[in-house]
């Protein structure tokens, strides 16, 4: 059986569940929601985009993990593992099958969700939006949502048990995302750097920083926001002006952000795979 057949199989079997549905329609709801009433206080919607990339980095991620950290796990906990691997099924093909899933999922939420705060923008705020910059945004926020998804299906073929799965998926979440480059005061990336450092008495240098903070999804994400979406973006917007700029630091090069997302998008599977490949499943 071909990874789309079982990718067909299980979409039909997730399809039943109102958690797509729901996840789905609950990030369309919120995007248009950080467009709606925003015209009165930004003129030009590319300042409100912002607020829409700290709605994918931190929110997102959070409404696909219900999704993704069972989808292998569960089946090893339900005991139906066996016979979905029964002949001619391929561990491959069905991890491959799973993570296309979820995968699409994601891409759908992500893609719909933006289209819907473009429609808002459209129809509510005094300029128009560039429609260029919400096609790169859709892009880069797909491409962080398949990053994200990619981790968390790895972790559901880590482990064999519901509870280790979701704690896993959890942690990542935390980690990659609201820790790297959250807005928690005092659990950030930066605070556990300035630790680190205050230990042996050295300080952290502005390029270690940068490069550090790029190499989570979330923090690739934010990178590449500035030079895709925000370039040459008009008006004068502090929320925007932060990144311009920057010292020509590693950590802030496009092409090396773009190479750290598509890592964990294609890294995180194959790890996964590789785990699952030799897990015991008896």
């Amino acid at each position: 059986m071909s990874s789309v057949t079982v990718a067909r199989t299980d979409f039909r079997s997730i399809r039943r569940s109102y958690a797509v549905v729901g996840v789905v329609a609950t990030f369309a709801a919120l995007s248009a929601l950080v467009f709606l009433g925003s015209d009165e206080v930004h003129p030009h919607p590319v300042r409100t985009t912002f607020g829409l990339s700290a709605l994918v980095a931190w929110a997102l991620p959070l409404l696909l993990a219900p999704l993704a950290y069972l989808a292998v796990a569960g089946d090893r906990a339900r005991g139906t593992i066996t016979y979905h691997l029964g002949l001619p099924n391929t561990r491959a093909a069905y991890f491959r099958g799973k993570y296309l899933t979820r995968a699409g999922v994601a891409a759908v939420t992500t893609a719909l969700g933006v289209a819907v705060a473009f429609g808002v923008a459209l129809a509510t705020y005094e300029h128009a939006p560039d429609p260029g910059r919400f096609l790169a945004l859709g892009a880069l926020s797909t491409a962080f949502a398949l990053a994200m998804v990619g981790v968390f299906v790895a972790v559901s073929a880590s482990v064999a048990s519901r509870s280790r799965a979701m704690v896993g998926v959890v942690g990542a979440y935390f980690l990659l995302s609201a820790f790297w480059v959250g807005p928690l005061p005092l659990l950030n990336l930066g605070t556990a750097l300035d630790a680190v450092a205050a230990l042996p008495g050295v300080g952290v240098s502005d390029s270690a920083r940068a490069l550090v903070g790029s190499l989570s999804p979330a923090g690739a994400y934010f990178n590449l926001l500035p030079e895709l979406v925000w370039a040459d973006a008009p008006g004068e917007y502090a929320a925007l002006q932060q990144f311009a700029g920057r010292s020509d630091h590693l950590g802030y090069e496009p092409w090396f952000n773009g190479l750290v997302l598509a890592g964990w998008t294609v890294g995180a599977p194959l790890v996964g795979y590789l785990r699952f490949r030799s897990a015991e499943l008896g």
